[in-house]
């Protein structure tokens, strides 16, 4: 549902050769430049092997023995890599068709995959699918399938608490145990506190009675956001006190799925379908709370085999009906429209100030979190962003709102959409 990166500076975790296809000379000597020594070393093993070694026996450090120093590693490998971008014809190919490269191993038959695009300025630059929605359908994966979203839902979760403020429901600074009093154990914790990730709420997702108590609710009994939430009126104590320290926490955004959902007397899902999806005709939007909850041509997720012999189903989960940290689905085209909406509202004045603006601690400090958006630098670049991993779905969003531009990568597969999406993001921000 989450992935614990939020909020930190991201590095890319690894560069393959199908990665490499995709970028510029530039931007790879660029990515190669900042990994430390020895992981660039791994890297270049994995890729070129003898080649690299040869090179490291061209020279000698100070005290006699045989290496490199790390300019002369960067400069031979980022060479070696140019090379390996290059004899693709990376010249002469289309920003679209470097990104088909990136993809090109989802269009082996009966292989899931991923849907992506790409907005500058309210301009869809790119906006394809790769590989299949559901192997046993044969439906293509495509910018109108719905694909769950992981942790990108608590954008959405956020901006319900958004417009119940603005309607006057509720206040940011009150405290959260006025809608929920199972966590009335945790004092001084504020709706704000779970917006920004610095309750100090522990995690029940670790270490907590949660599976017993899933398990003892039985198979024909819902497992909801409520029945999640129940855990603390006897579970845990705090991590910390609230708003020291950014913490990123699942619980405490379905916390806020359940204040929504008692704030407003609506599901979350109902409660956004009736004040943002249909305004803004975001059609195959929805938070799927209930099994019998039937979204028409949605994907289904998967993961790799063992040894990576084809696909397995990887889509049910005992705690999929818990809203808030995640539970949502939509498209591409929803979040076109999502991504556009965004835009607007920033323009016009001040309903997004906080949403994307980093939370201040008690000691003064700003941690790298708004409502509902991760807001730190993606490499050098000013940016809002997330990713999301739950059972055989991945995602990840970037906003560069200075250049106008925003990648959105979707999958089904297990698939490594945040590097994905940057290896996207580094083709279109050198043009």
């Amino acid at each position: 549902m989450a992935d614990p990166s939020q909020g930190k500076k991201i590095q890319p975790l690894f560069i393959s050769r199908e990665l490499i296809r995709g970028e510029s000379s530039k931007s790879l000597r660029r990515r190669i430049g900042r990994l430390p020594v020895d992981r660039a070393l791994e890297i270049a093993a994995q890729l070129f092997g003898p080649l690299l070694a040869l090179g490291a026996c061209l020279g000698r450090n100070r005290r006699g023995r045989l290496g490199l120093g790390s300019a002369c590693l960067t400069a031979l490998i980022s060479l070696l890599l140019v090379g390996c971008a290059s004899s693709g014809g990376e010249s002469n190919r289309s920003p679209g068709e470097r990104v088909d490269a990136l993809f090109q191993k989802y269009l082996t038959e009966g292989s899931p995959g991923a849907a992506v695009m790409v907005i500058r300025e309210g301009t869809v630059l790119h906006s394809k699918g790769y590989g299949l929605a559901d192997l046993e359908a044969g439906h293509p994966l495509t910018p109108t399938t719905p694909v769950r979203l992981g942790s990108l839902t608590k954008a959405f979760t956020a901006f319900a608490i958004v417009l119940l403020a603005e309607d006057g429901e509720l206040s940011y600074d009150e405290l959260a145990s006025r809608w929920v009093p199972e966590i009335e154990r945790f004092p001084g914790i504020t709706v704000r506190h779970l917006l920004n990730h610095t309750s100090g709420l522990p995690d029940y997702y670790g270490g907590s009675p949660l599976e017993q108590l899933v398990a003892a609710t039985g198979e024909e009994t819902l497992f909801g956001t409520a029945e999640a939430i129940s855990i603390y009126r006897s579970w845990g104590d705090p991590v910390f006190g609230p708003g020291e320290r950014f913490e990123y926490s699942n619980p405490g955004y379905e916390v806020l799925g359940l204040i929504a959902e008692r704030a407003s007397g609506r599901s979350v899902g109902e409660f956004l379908k009736q004040t943002l999806f249909d305004p803004l005709g975001m059609s195959t939007a929805a938070f799927r709370d209930h099994p019998e909850t039937i979204l028409a041509n949605r994907a289904v997720g998967y993961s790799p085999k063992k040894l990576g012999r084809g696909w397995e189903e990887n889509d049910d989960h005992s705690l999929n009906w818990v809203m808030g940290a995640g539970g949502m689905y939509a498209s591409l085209e929803d979040l076109y429209l999502w991504d556009q909406a965004l835009g607007r509202w920033a323009a016009e004045g001040d309903r997004l100030r906080e949403v994307f603006a980093p939370a201040t601690l008690t000691d003064g400090s700003l941690s790298p979190y708004g409502f509902g958006w991760s807001v730190s630098d993606l490499g050098e670049r000013a940016a809002t962003h997330h990713t999301g991993a739950w059972v055989g779905f991945r995602s990840a969003i970037s906003r560069y709102e200075q250049e106008g531009l925003t990648v959105i990568v979707l999958s089904n597969c297990s698939g490594p959409a945040a590097e994905l999406r940057d290896s996207i993001a580094a083709i279109y921000l050198e043009l």
